[in-house]
């Protein structure tokens, strides 16, 4: 599957890589998200939002139980890595450096 965050629609979305099956999955609360990654072993996906109130969210693949992670002492977060072997998310801030 292809995952993707759309600043001009401020939503998330999936669909299969041959382009069928296309489904929105996140499309309220967001503002300006940017960067997403996916947990594919424990089945999230983790995004960043990058609008007036900046934040740092995830949620089940299929964008059930969404959940805020970060939300204080953000500027633009517009970067996410994701390190599998520890277990740990990483974020770039273009705002704070």
């Amino acid at each position: 599957n292809l995952y993707w965050t759309d600043t001009g629609t401020d939503r998330i979305e999936v669909t299969r890589l041959n382009g069928t099956s296309r489904k929105i999955l996140i499309s309220e609360n967001l503002d300006e998200p940017r960067a997403i990654v996916l947990h594919p072993v424990m089945g999230y996906m983790y995004w960043t939002d990058w609008g007036e109130s900046p934040k740092i969210e995830c949620a089940y693949l299929d964008g059930s139980e969404r959940r805020v992670l970060v939300n204080t002492s953000l500027g633009w977060p517009n970067g996410l890595a994701l390190d599998l072997e520890k277990n740990k998310l990483y974020w770039g801030d273009a705002k704070t450096d």
